[in-house]
């Protein structure tokens, strides 16, 4: 049985910068961003450069909906929480040639930044997303802040559909292609996102991609979360440190792209004398674990990293508990499987999950939530105005990555280029939205993300939520 396979959140960019040195870091020079302004002289969008030769023209948004406001006249920048009054951009951080002066401004005009992300829309409603809600941030930039320094934000969405059936990405890369963007951004896959690498690095587009394993060597493509590599150690070490003389069962993707994640994990049980007591692989669109679930009952699991998406971890969960197997499961905490399994996730042993975001449950600002209590009411309100009003973790996530490039895209300043994204990303100048993780890309210049969160499941109310236990750690 076939089955639909989602991480839908659409780009939970936590954005963050690196400095350069010597003759910059693709040894084609460096200025400084104090230096001679970069005047956008025109209305008409470069043509983008293909791997041919050939071009391609702007399009359209694809954006899921038009907004449904009809408030009142746009507002200053200064009505956005965080931002103080008279706000300028940062400067004196270095800008390497990584860009061409005709790929430069591609996608930015007077008037208008193009940006297209690629993600799982059409398999939305697996998660009981709108897909109009996906874009409610720059609804609200583009009706009440009149933009970012004038231009309005052009959002096109391509539907990699997960990458189900072949061809696929490729035709949501040649969508987002053919739209010019400034910036071509991409949302959870691991089997997705490697493929988009190779084409963004064919055609130099600026590419800032979601959770992925390792490659430097994609001078284009740069990431703020934490890669596939760095979320197995983590977890690794989490389990080893927090569940120490208990048995450890891993259960993993057998795919070239979820590998490295099930190395580091056990490469930091390892380095804490634990040795896994089962380690099983499985399939992807696999619908029935019972097998899987035998060997791990025969070993006497008590502790099971699940290293698989979403639904499937729902299907596992579901099918251990009918078979009398209820471990403490580490999993990519998701609201659906709360909701979809219920007390099943906390009783009789609390499932626990490794996260790059902070937990959300919709309405509830205290306990683990307090701390940015007042983005979450930020969130709802702008929801209820522009959106359904249904929010949900999907929401909550794409909420706070669109607030994260808003930011990048602020702080690029009037006269932003593409080379002055990625310096902003090499001299660490952005700060998270919310938390205090931070980024670093000295290491590697390309990946940002070195911490993550710990969330356990919890009964509040007769229904089942996450809520944060441990936040912004680099390891155990």
């Amino acid at each position: 049985m076939r089955k639909c396979r989602l991480w839908v959140a659409v780009v939970v960019l936590a954005m963050t910068t690196a400095a350069c040195s010597g003759g910059g870091l693709y040894g084609r020079g460096k200025h400084q961003a104090n230096g001679p302004a970069i005047n956008i002289t025109s209305d008409t969008p470069t043509p983008t450069p293909s791997a041919s030769g050939g071009t391609s023209t702007l399009v359209p948004s694809a954006s899921p909906t038009a907004s449904k406001h009809r408030g009142p006249a746009p507002t200053p920048v200064t009505s956005v929480p965080g931002i103080p009054k008279n706000y300028k951009p940062p400067t004196g951080y270095a800008i390497p040639n990584l860009f061409t002066a005709a790929e430069n401004t591609i996608g930015i005009t007077k008037t208008k930044i193009t940006l297209c992300i690629h993600a799982a829309l059409s398999l939305s409603a697996v998660f009981g997303v709108d897909k109009g809600d996906l874009n409610v941030w720059w609804d609200y930039v583009n009706h009440e802040l009149g933009g970012i320094y004038g231009r309005q934000i052009n959002v096109v969405y391509a539907d990699d559909n997960y990458g189900n059936t072949a061809g696929d990405v490729q035709k949501a890369y040649k969508t987002c292609q053919k739209a010019n963007p400034f910036i071509m951004l991409g949302g959870i896959g691991f089997d997705q996102i490697p493929q988009m690498r190779v084409y963004a690095e064919q055609d130099h587009q600026l590419y800032i991609h979601h959770i992925a394993s390792e490659d430097f060597s994609k001078r284009y493509s740069f990431s703020f979360f934490p890669s596939v590599e760095s979320a197995g150690r983590i977890a690794g070490q989490w389990v080893a440190t927090h569940h120490s003389g208990q048995n450890i069962g891993i259960v993993y993707r057998n795919s070239e792209n979820w590998e490295p994640g099930h190395k580091t994990f056990k490469q930091a049980l390892a380095a804490h004398h634990v040795t896994a007591v089962a380690d099983i692989p499985v399939t992807k669109d696999q619908s029935v674990y019972s097998t899987q679930i035998r060997a791990l009952q025969a070993k006497q699991a008590q502790v099971v990293f699940l290293w698989e998406n979403a639904l499937s971890a729902i299907e596992i969960i579901r099918q251990a508990k009918q078979q009398g197997f209820t471990p403490t499961w580490l999993v990519f905490p998701f609201n659906l499987e709360t909701d979809k399994i219920g007390d099943a996730m906390v009783n009789p042993n609390p499932t626990e999950g490794i996260a790059m975001w902070p937990a959300y449950r919709p309405g509830d600002t205290s306990g683990s939530y307090s701390s940015y209590a007042n983005e979450i009411r930020f969130f709802e309100r702008v929801h209820a105005e522009y959106g359904t009003g249904n929010t949900d973790d999907i929401t909550w996530m794409t909420w706070l990555g669109w607030r994260q490039m808003w930011k990048l895209l602020l702080d690029c300043g009037p006269n932003c280029t593409r080379n002055k994204i990625v310096g902003l990303m090499q001299g660490n100048i952005e700060k998270p939205i919310i938390g205090d993780c931070g980024f670093d890309f000295k290491r590697n210049g390309h990946v940002g993300g070195f911490f993550a969160n710990i969330f356990k499941a919890y009964m509040k109310q007769s229904k089942a939520s996450w809520e944060n236990v441990a936040t912004c750690k680099s390891g155990f």
